[in-house]
């Protein structure tokens, strides 16, 4: 179900991808992730969804992440590790939204992480990092996208350097033109370890 797999390096990598869905060259998520897909997640993993056409605002993955952090046009998190599912959730609801959840949704809800240092949360090692982008186009589709990579991903194809996909050239007007000229968020160091552990915030 993944819409792409590479690394998406910088908003106008994930204008192309948009582009390219539009276009009917990739596929767009049309719904949420079964537990089987969610468990095929891997570095490399790139997911475009409309909010409108997938009847989602909200991306759930099963995974623990740190808090965000802001890095150019992306949010960045990292993989934590954890137990699950111990009933926390009343005072937790509501956590962990991020640019591509937004505006939430009647069926998005918080699986209930307990406090980071009450449950020993701790950066999973050799763990995931995601990255997620919105955008609202000229014709107000809500467009978002989440990557998955890990620090060895560097290798990894782009959308820029794809051969079946580096001829595309976003419509003119359609993505907001900042988007297209924003400096590479792999470049900013978002994910440096800092020196206590980061707050703990799960997206389901």
């Amino acid at each position: 179900m993944e819409t792409y797999y590479g690394m998406v390096k910088t908003p106008a990598d994930a204008i192309k991808l948009f582009e390219a869905c539009r276009m009917g060259i990739l596929p767009r998520v049309q719904r949420r992730l079964s537990e089987k897909e969610r468990q095929q997640i891997r570095s490399g993993s790139v997911y475009v969804w409309d909010e409108r056409e997938a009847g989602m605002r909200r991306w759930t993955d099963g995974k623990s992440w740190s808090a965000s952090r802001v890095s150019g046009s992306f949010l960045t998190y990292r993989e934590m590790e954890g137990k699950r599912g111990n009933g926390f959730g009343s005072s937790r609801r509501g956590a962990g939204r991020t640019p591509d959840s937004g505006r939430g949704s009647d069926e998005d809800q918080d699986d209930g992480e307990p406090d980071s240092l009450a449950a020993g949360y701790r950066y999973k090692t050799d763990g995931l990092m995601k990255q997620s982008f919105s955008i609202t186009t000229s014709n107000s589709q809500h467009l978002h996208l989440i990557s998955y990579y890990t620090r060895n991903s560097q290798t990894l194809q782009t959308p820029s350097t794809d051969p079946q996909l580096r001829h595309i050239i976003p419509q003119k007007g359609m993505y907001p033109e900042s988007s297209l000229n924003d400096q590479s968020a792999l470049t900013r160091s978002p994910m440096q370890q800092p020196p206590f552990p980061a707050p703990v915030q799960h997206l389901a």
